[in-house]
């Protein structure tokens, strides 16, 4: 048994390395439009690397605890909530490491998830795909946490207002911006280069994602012509084509002059990292 507890939370520690590198992995990928990376800090006054780098160190404990929370279980009411008292600690947390900047509050969420989902298929006797994967996440997503605040966040204000899914609806449904998007495009571009194959990962989300960072700030006109300029780049065989390189700088400045930023894109394209990293790490180990 002593064993047994010890071997995984070593499978605990691998699983919240991934969570903290894909956090970091998203920050460090350059150039992304409106975003922090190694170039600048995209269309943000409060956000920069430190800060971005501050909360996934911070934030790596938190996504250790939920491993460990969901490891030997199945999704439940009891482990929805045991998760979301860690992700309330971990919003805490990452406040703490930022001094107030909320950095990474959805990743919290969509990561958090996902680890847990790992957690109970490696620990489990289902097979590890990433089907099995997005659907275990989905059904913990679908159980309601009776201690979650009442008072709604900007993104349920924005979803409310412009009629777009939540981020947990979005969980809910297995996540289909990355099962039907994000992970296609990174099969299709994965001869690449990593930087390469991310980006187009990236845009293919912002061309679909209602994210609703970017309508906190704006609109739903200002969010189609951003995600219509993605659609573009991606139409014309994606970033690597040089010639395309003035079409996504055009993307850059139509969310510079809106002073937007794709931000719940940006934690779809976390989640899609760490998806890649668990998935060749359970189905090759």
């Amino acid at each position: 048994m002593l064993a047994e507890i010890i071997t995984y939370n070593l499978v605990a520690d691998t699983i919240a390395d991934f969570a903290r590198e894909s956090l970091l992995e998203e920050v460090y990928l350059t150039p992304k439009p409106g975003l922090v990376d190694r170039e600048n800090n995209g269309s943000h006054h409060d956000l920069n690397l430190t800060v971005m780098e501050s909360s996934a160190l911070a934030l790596r404990s938190v996504f250790y605890e939920m491993a460990i929370v969901a490891a030997h279980k199945k999704p439940s009411l009891q482990l929805r909530e045991e998760l979301g008292a860690i992700g309330r600690y971990g919003e805490r947390k990452m406040l703490e490491a930022t001094g107030g900047i909320n950095a990474h509050k959805g990743a919290i969420w969509s990561i958090g998830l996902l680890v847990a989902a790992t957690s109970i298929l490696s620990s489990g006797d289902s097979v590890f795909t990433i089907s099995n994967l997005l659907n275990t996440a989905g059904a913990i997503a679908r159980f309601d946490d009776r201690y979650q605040p009442s008072a709604p966040s900007n993104g349920k204000q924005v979803s409310k207002k412009y009629k777009v899914a939540t981020a947990r609806e979005e969980a809910a449904l297995g996540f289909p911006s990355l099962s039907k998007t994000a992970l296609p495009t990174w099969r299709k571009y994965q001869n690449e280069s990593e930087n390469i194959c991310r980006i187009n990962v990236l845009l293919s989300l912002i061309s679909v994602v209602d994210d609703t960072c970017i309508l906190h700030r704006s609109d739903m006109k200002v969010l189609r012509m951003i995600k219509q300029k993605a659609k573009d780049i991606l139409d014309r065989g994606g970033m690597g084509i040089p010639e395309n390189q003035h079409v996504y700088q055009d993307l850059d400045d139509l969310v510079r002059y809106w002073w937007v930023s794709p931000g719940g894109s940006a934690d779809m394209l976390a989640a899609s990292i760490f998806i890649h990293k668990v998935t060749h790490h359970f189905t090759i180990n």
